[in-house]
């Protein structure tokens, strides 16, 4: 099932299906890793706030907003 990464509210594995926003963002996103395709690990989940990520052996904080925008399947 694909929803955004702010409604997870478990730690794991995740799959980056979609980024959406204007082109700014997703270049930003592109920049750090952050594009479809690329698996991640959902460390800290705070359900519709901050989020954690470790993904290319880095971890990356994101905001509500940011995270709202990217959709994930969870495995």
């Amino acid at each position: 099932m694909v929803r955004p990464l702010s409604q997870l509210d478990r730690a794991g594995k995740v799959r980056i299906c979609k980024v959406n926003g204007d082109r700014q963002l997703c270049a930003r996103m592109a920049a750090m890793g952050l594009y479809p395709g690329t698996e991640a690990e959902l460390i800290c989940p705070e359900n519709g706030s901050q989020c954690i990520l470790k993904i290319h052996g880095g971890k990356v904080c994101l905001d509500r907003t940011i995270s709202e925008n990217i959709l994930v399947a969870g495995r």
